[in-house]
Formats: structure tokens, C-alpha cells, sequence
């Protein structure tokens, strides 16, 4: 009687592993699409983390480019405090830096002004504004290249001013940045040597000062001189 129940014994353990065996199969299978699943998810993340690595970059490069600012003011600041009145330093207090004026560059920078606001293409008109480009232009001429920090403290201004007219003066090729941002330096060009030397004008036929070729000059408006009247002309 044992042998005869033995097949069937046997049987019935086939039927349990081949069940387990569908059964491991199925988990298997739905451990793998989880996995699928995870690695995608994870390399979401992976993209995530990098473009807030890029942010926290940009961060960190503007939170120097403050800080920069923010000494250049308080340099400033301990400037006009030191000075009585509150008026500027000359900027030969710099080390390695030659300041510019009328008497060491023989410059009329009241002159260079009047042709700074009425150079082609330059339509601001603020006074304050276009003296500061014109000083800035009259110590690059002197020392050839300088640094932000001293360009902006021998002028006067903070960097976010000073970073507006910079980028006034490059635009129209007066200036150039050389180097990289954090250890380059300000150097004037040879078209801003020659608005400095007032070699960018040229003599119109009449022995006037006339703007550059190709540039359109504003004439006044003439009005005719009134004539007389006479019966024919009512």
C-alpha cells in the first residue's frame, strides 16, 4: 500500500515546486519592471541634481560678483569719510596707479566731454554720467589697463554704476575686458586712444570739425526770412 501512494506522493510534490516555481517567476518578473522603474526615477534624479549643482554655480559666481561690489562701496565709503567735506580722492593713493588729470595728461576733459555727448551714435545727455565715462577713458589713456576695482574707485562710483559705464564705453569700442572676469582688466583701445588724442575727427571742406564718413549730422532747421507782401500775392 506505501508503494502504491508513493507516485502519487511524488506527483503532488512536482505540482507544489512547479506552483512555486510560477509563483518566484511572477514575483520575479514585477521586481524587475520595479526595478525598471527605479532606474528611471533615478536618473531623473541624477538630472535634477545636476541642473541644481549649475544653479547653485550661478549662485555662488553672483554672490562673489556682490561681494565685489560691496567692498568697492565700502572702500568708497571709508573714501569720502577720510576726505573732508566729502569730496574725492585722487586716485595716486592707489599703489601701481597713475592718476590722470588736466595737469599730468594735458587733457581738456571739458572738451572731451562736449565730444563724448555728441559722438555718433551716444544719445544719453546726462551731465554727471558722461563726465564719469569721460574720466574713466582719461585714466585708462594714463595707465593703459587696470582692474575693475581700481578703474571704479579712481572714478568715484560703486560696480553696479561703474559695470553701466563700462558697458557704454565697450559698446561703442572705446574699451576693452581682457583676461578672466575675476583677474582681468580694463584697457582702453586704439579708437579710444584716438577719441582721447582727438584723432577721430576729420576737417570738412569749410576747415570746420565734421563727424565720421557715413555717420548722418543733424543740421539746425532754417526758417526763411518773411517777405513783403504786394497785391498780386492776395
Amino acid at each position: 500500500m506505501d508503494n502504491h501512494n508513493m507516485p502519487e506522493n511524488l506527483q503532488q510534490k512536482l505540482e507544489n515546486q512547479q506552483s512555486l516555481i510560477r509563483q518566484l517567476t511572477q514575483e520575479n518578473e514585477e521586481l524587475y519592471h520595479q526595478f525598471n522603474h527605479l532606474m528611471i526615477r533615478n536618473n531623473k534624479l541624477l538630472k535634477r541634481i545636476d541642473d541644481l549643482q549649475k544653479i547653485i554655480d550661478d549662485l555662488h559666481l553672483r554672490v562673489e560678483e556682490l561681494q565685489l561690489i560691496s567692498n568697492n562701496q565700502l572702500q568708497l565709503n571709508d573714501r569720502l569719510r577720510r576726505v573732508p567735506g566729502g569730496k574725492e580722492v585722487s586716485g595716486a593713493a592707489l599703489p601701481g596707479v597713475v592718476a590722470a588729470d588736466e595737469q599730468s595728461l594735458d587733457l581738456d576733459l571739458e572738451q572731451l566731454y562736449i565730444r563724448w555727448k555728441s559722438y555718433p551714435g551716444q544719445v544719453a545727455q546726462n551731465a554727471p554720467n558722461l563726465r564719469k565715462q569721460v574720466l574713466m577713458l582719461a585714466y585708462l589713456y594714463r595707465n593703459g589697463s587696470l582692474r575693475a576695482n581700481e578703474l571704479f574707485q579712481l572714478t568715484g562710483v560703486g560696480g553696479v554704476t561703474g559695470a553701466r559705464y563700462v558697458s557704454s564705453l565697450k559698446r561703442f569700442g572705446l574699451i576693452a575686458f581682457n583676461g578672466a572676469r575675476k583677474k582681468g582688466h580694463y584697457s582702453i583701445t586704439p579708437q579710444g586712444i584716438q577719441f582721447i588724442e582727438g584723432k577721430d575727427e576729420y576737417r570738412g571742406p569749410g576747415g570746420g570739425v565734421s563727424m565720421p564718413a557715413g555717420i548722418p549730422v543733424k543740421h539746425a532747421l532754417r526758417i526763411p526770412d518773411p517777405t513783403l507782401m504786394d497785391g498780386d500775392d492776395l
